[in-house]
């Protein structure tokens, strides 16, 4: 008895309509690198926020944060690049990661992330700090 043949049009037509689902499920944002994956259901209910508003207002040029029993962190934010004193007094310079925005700073072993009146700040093999404005 013979089988019937599939259609090779709607094989070919099949793969084709799933290639863009691939292709984004393929798709990992830096902040999700190395985390849970996000399902592909989620990523396409929830638009990306474009990198500018990402974070909210853009940051005051000078600031001091309250770092709680850690003591306090000082930021001159160049937009591009910051320079800070850490709450053990070191001096620290980071650029723009990416460079293309103004919330996320970083360079091994060192990582800031602004967020409103927030600054998160990460420092290899210690505690990550959350300051407040």
């Amino acid at each position: 008895m013979k089988q019937p043949r599939p259609n090779t049009n709607a094989r070919i037509g099949a793969a084709l309509a799933l290639f863009p689902l691939l292709l984004a499920a393929s798709c990992v944002s830096e902040s999700n690198a190395g985390g849970a994956a996000t399902t592909l259901a989620t990523a396409a209910i929830k638009p990306a926020a474009p990198a500018t508003a990402e974070f909210g207002a853009p940051q005051p040029a000078h600031a001091t944060y309250n770092c709680g029993q850690r003591g306090s962190l000082t930021i001159d934010n160049f937009r591009t690049s910051v320079r800070l004193v850490d709450p053990e007094g070191d001096n620290v310079e980071l650029p723009a990661s990416p460079a293309t925005q103004q919330s996320r700073y970083g360079e091994a072993p060192y990582a800031l992330v602004l967020d409103g009146n927030e600054a998160l700040y990460m420092k290899n093999g210690k505690e990550p700090v959350t300051c407040n404005r």
